[in-house]
């Protein structure tokens, strides 16, 4: 498949822009490729106006249809084959195995929302039939969920397929019935570019409108502060920082008529590390916490950035084991230069903090292509609270121990973080009877409590939730994984005293595809007499 560098918009292909960006490879600084033209805020109207004229048809499509898509694309990536995996290698500097486990996720999840599709599971169908009886007297209502209409996805840097352009964002707005104006993160815009040719023309095999799905290029601010500005656009999916996560956001707020913005941006997934816990498995703690906090070179959203540790003499010798642990992780490469320079000055600011310790000194080289190595550095309870910058994620293979006295302490931190996706809670078996407290409290701070196991690794399931209290996400109700992911793209509306044919046809009597709905309190797939 060729590439271009061009915006995909409409069907048709447009580089009009000015401003133009390579693919660079990590590992070596050195840029290859063609050029990606950022879109310009002409055409970046047009992809939303096809979006517009599209989104009737999309909503209207048959669940067959949207299935039909989704498994298209899961199958047009697949058979890119090693052109696809090489280039994302390339532009991430990850390594093959690692992006051919996450085209497959990526596949996964697409042809799991085809079912999600099928099935009508998120229609969220309701039926409370007339009652003249009751008080007051209840006229028929009949609830469902229906598309929001054209969606904006951002991609993220760290995921340039999972979440990217093919990712979670877009296949759940697709399943949902809403067309996609997915934007290209610069860091990999030649996967993107891949991604995106297959999505369209997917979209084409299964006769749905070209402005089902556009392809925007833009390194600079301005063309997203564009799209999110745009009319016709219905909402935004977002992975990435909580600098970008917010300022979409405060956009999107400040419209004549605001639209929701479901980012998920920054956490510190705090793990809490009792006494018992070290006794029983301390080495094993100690290099399963490294090995989670340098995957992908620190850079997941699910990284243990913060580690609650007893102020004890079995604290410190789980201390001597994690920087031990560290010491044997070999450098390996950031996704690009930019995170590498926010990097370096993060540890610069951290290790200048009076009363943090450096346990094991990591390097950052930007000399030839942009590596890091891990670090570990200790404080104590105190130190956190009067430093808000040991509070913020810091996005690379970095995480800070944190000395904490006494049990009754553990179990208050636990209720004064800041949102996370997720908290870890490793004891021993013999102090689970006494872990309510501090289960009870993380619950109100993250979307995910996991006990003794670590946070990286985010299945895609019907029960998962990849989301938290702000700064983890926006939107703390929804998730951006799994199956519930779809509900971000969706809307009620209840039809009253409507006539049988001009209900939607799963509100109708006779329910012809078998789904299943709430009558009158009870759930069930059959007709309603």
């Amino acid at each position: 498949m060729e590439l271009t560098g061009s915006n995909l918009i409409d069907g048709t292909e447009h580089r009009s822009g000015v401003t133009v960006t390579r693919s660079v490879d990590p590992r070596t600084g050195e840029a290859f490729g063609p050029g990606f033209v950022d879109a310009t805020d002409a055409e970046v109207a047009v992809a939303v106006r096809a979006a517009v004229d599209a989104a009737p048809a999309v909503r209207a499509a048959a669940p067959e249809t949207l299935a039909a898509l989704l498994e298209a694309i899961a199958a047009g990536l697949e058979a890119l084959g090693n052109a696809l995996v090489d280039t994302a290698v390339a532009e991430t500097g990850l390594d093959a195995g690692r992006i051919t486990g996450e085209r497959a996720r990526t596949c996964g999840q697409l042809r799991a929302f085809a079912e999600v599709a099928l099935t009508g599971t998120h229609l969220g169908l309701r039926i409370d039939t007339a009652d003249p009886t009751s008080t007051p007297p209840r006229p028929d209502l009949r609830r469902l969920q229906v598309p929001v209409g054209p969606v904006a996805v951002f991609g993220a840097s760290n995921f340039p397929l999972a979440f990217s352009v093919p990712g979670g964002d877009t296949a759940s707005a697709l399943a949902a019935g809403c067309p996609v104006l997915a934007k290209a993160h610069p860091s990999h815009p030649a996967t993107s570019e891949l991604s995106g040719r297959v999505i369209a023309a997917a979209v084409a095999d299964v006769g749905l409108p070209a402005g089902t799905f556009a392809l925007l290029h833009g390194r600079e601010p301005s063309v997203s502060r564009t799209l999110v500005g745009e009319p016709g656009l219905a909402a935004v999916g977002f992975t990435g920082s909580e600098r970008a996560g917010r300022a979409l956001y405060d956009l999107a707020a400040a419209r004549p008529e605001p639209i929701p913005v479901f980012a998920e941006m920054g956490s510190l997934n705090p793990q809490f590390v009792t006494a018992g816990a070290i006794e029983e498995r301390g080495e094993e703690l100690a290099s399963g916490l490294v090995a989670s906090a340098t995957l992908g070179t620190g850079q997941f959203c699910t990284k243990p950035g913060l580690v609650f540790v007893p102020d004890s003499t079995l604290g410190r010798a789980f201390e001597a084991s994690v920087a031990r642990a560290a010491a044997e992780v070999a450098s390996t490469p950031l996704l690009n230069s930019g995170i590498a320079t926010a990097l370096r000055s993060r540890l610069d600011d951290l290790t200048a903090v009076a009363g943090v310790e450096v346990l094991h000194a990591g390097a950052v080289a930007e000399a030839a292509g942009s590596w890091a190595s891990a670090t570990v550095l200790a404080t104590c309870d105190g130190v956190l609270r009067a430093t808000p910058l040991l509070g913020e994620e810091c996005f690379g293979p970095v995480t800070v121990l944190v000395r904490v006295p006494t049990w009754e302490r553990l179990e208050a931190l636990a209720g004064e973080l800041d949102g996370s996706l997720t908290a870890c809670v490793h004891a021993a078996a013999a102090e689970h009877d006494h872990l309510g407290v501090l289960l009870d409290r993380l619950s109100t701070r993250v979307g995910r409590v996991v006990l003794d196991q670590f946070p990286t690794g985010v299945s895609v399931s019907p029960a998962m939730q990849h989301g938290g209290p702000y700064p983890a996400s926006t939107s703390a109700q929804h998730t951006s994984v799994g199956s519930a992911a779809i509900e971000r793209f969706l809307r009620p509306v209840t039809y009253q005293n409507c006539p049988q044919p001009l209900l939607p046809a799963p509100l109708r009597d006779e329910n012809p595809a078998g789904r299943w709905r709430l009558v009158d309190g009870q759930l069930t797939r059959d007709a309603v007499s």
